[in-house]
């Protein structure tokens, strides 16, 4: 199945709140907000790249790692995130472009 969490589906996003779960026990951690997207630097034929940048609240703070977000335009997805502050995150996707998806 496809994935939904694509470039032009969360640059629709911005503004908007998504959940955080821990993967382990899919426990709801925090909602973040998408604040930008901007493709990535290895974006081109080969890859598909691109960076979302999130914003939450320092009390609920999430260390680098993967965790289960949703929302219900693009479902469920287990992603890696890193911190870039107290309350700022980013999600960095790096994918090989199929022919599906040229």
């Amino acid at each position: 199945m496809k994935s939904k969490f694509e470039f032009n589906v969360l640059e629709t996003l911005i503004g908007e709140k998504v959940q955080v779960f821990s993967t382990d026990d899919n426990v709801l951690l925090t909602e973040l907000t998408v604040v930008n997207v901007e493709r990535g630097q290895s974006h081109g034929k080969r890859f598909d790249s691109f960076n979302v940048d999130l914003d939450g609240v320092a009390e609920e703070h999430c260390p680098a790692d993967n965790y289960t977000f949703q929302h219900p335009t693009f479902g469920s997805e287990t992603l890696y995130i890193s911190p870039n502050a107290i309350d700022q995150y980013q999600i960095c996707v790096s994918r090989i472009r199929t022919e599906s998806s040229v």
